[in-house]
């Protein structure tokens, strides 16, 4: 045994003696300690918010308040997104997520009845085996996505408010995850059982990670096959490839680290340190976001942000400085302002334009308003996990 997997094995051993099912932990606490009131303020003076940054993210709610359909889901194909893909769920899933990271949910707040309707939604879309997804075509283009991040989004709620719904409703989330979709030994991708990928395994893992918080119960083999799986795809030098034999990148890398961490690894892990250089090499710029535009593991616009900032924030001291300063840069500058504030078509204010890369084309404008969001949201959505305090100026 090694250094390196002491702090991994003992988070996995500690899965041995879950909290009675439905309780949220003492970990549910701490995670999410610091999204909202003196809390929030404090995180954000020491980790790097702004009152910009905040203005940014109310902007962004207000937009995605407007949006929202009467059903309480968000419909992408409505705002720039591919109609050739059924995404509406994951997109939901996204926009929840918004609201609860800053310390909306469906019992307190101006936007309770938002965020209630919403959760109410994804709850109906699940299925007999506990799969989330919209509709028999997204069923066959593969759960992925779809599943993950609404399952993560009914984790959270359930760990804030500990809405007896979604706890339920989380709970068979996460037996499908483990005991349907996840490839044996390994991660996850989009259809049960295939061979996995890293993006689609980050969002897995971060929605049994937080479930797990949650005091639901949690197979301690969806954690072992996720470890598996991040070292097969993991480089020497500290990056990660999308699948074995594809070539490494930032993106991947950033989830890779997110995995790693959210997982028991501590910051100061040789592995993580190494990615994190990687990351500081290719800082958020919007302009070369654009140019170099590509699908997953090349994509170095708003899902990478998402995942480096999460990634970034956990190890704290000056790399999170220069990346949290470029990623502000590159997101204040270039959020809509202005115009119709009236929920039609042309009302975009407070959003933030799909660029090229393939998951602004599939998610639209109200995947790239969320993930944008979220990412201004870094500062205390998650507090840091290692006694190193990441995030800390």
């Amino acid at each position: 045994m090694t250094r390196k997997t002491l702090p991994v094995l003992l988070f996995l051993a500690a899965l041995a003696a879950p909290a009675p099912a439905g309780e949220p932990t003492d970990a549910t606490k701490a995670l999410m300690a610091n999204r909202s009131g003196e809390a929030r303020k404090k995180a954000l003076e020491r980790y790097g918010g702004s009152a910009q940054s905040e203005a940014a993210v109310e902007a962004a709610l207000a937009w995605l308040a407007r949006h929202q359909e009467a059903d309480g889901s968000w419909e992408p194909k409505k705002w720039d997104a591919d109609s050739s893909r059924q995404v509406r769920t994951g997109v939901t899933g996204l926009a929840v997520l918004v609201f609860l990271g800053a310390g909306y949910t469906e019992k307190n707040g101006k936007y309770a009845d938002k965020v209630a309707r919403a959760l109410k939604w994804l709850v109906v879309q699940q299925k007999p085996d506990g799969g989330i997804c919209d509709g028999a075509r997204a069923r066959e283009e593969g759960v992925g996505y779809n599943h993950a991040i609404a399952a993560l989004a009914l984790a959270e709620a359930h760990a804030m408010t500990g809405n007896e719904a979604c706890g339920a409703a989380a709970q068979k989330a996460v037996d499908y995850s483990i005991k349907v979709h996840q490839c044996p030994y390994s991660g996850w991708r989009y259809k049960p059982r295939e061979s996995a990928d890293t993006s689609v395994t980050g969002w897995y893992t971060m929605h049994l990670r937080v479930a797990k918080a949650a005091g639901l119960k949690v197979d301690g083999m969806g954690f072992q096959g996720a470890v598996s799986f991040v070292d097969v795809v993991s480089t020497k030098d500290g990056q990660c490839r999308y699948q074995p034999g594809t070539l490494p990148s930032s993106s991947m890398t950033a989830v890779g680290m997110v995995c790693r961490l959210f997982m028991g690894t501590p910051n100061t892990d040789a592995r993580i340190a190494k990615g994190a250089e990687h990351l500081l090499k290719e800082l958020p710029d919007w302009n070369r976001a654009e140019v170099q535009a590509g699908g997953g593991s090349a994509d170095l616009g708003y899902y990478y942000w998402y995942q480096g900032s999460l990634a970034m924030f956990q190890m704290g001291g000056e790399g999170w400085k220069k990346w949290n300063a470029a990623v502000q840069a590159a997101l204040l500058k270039n959020q809509r302002q202005g115009g119709a504030k009236d929920g039609s078509l042309v009302d975009t204010d407070g959003s933030w334009d799909p660029r090229k890369s393939t998951a602004d084309k599939t998610g639209g404008r109200v995947y790239t308003t969320a993930v944008a969001a979220l990412t201004l949201e870094t500062c205390y959505r998650y507090a840091p996990l290692s006694p190193e305090d990441g995030g800390a100026k």
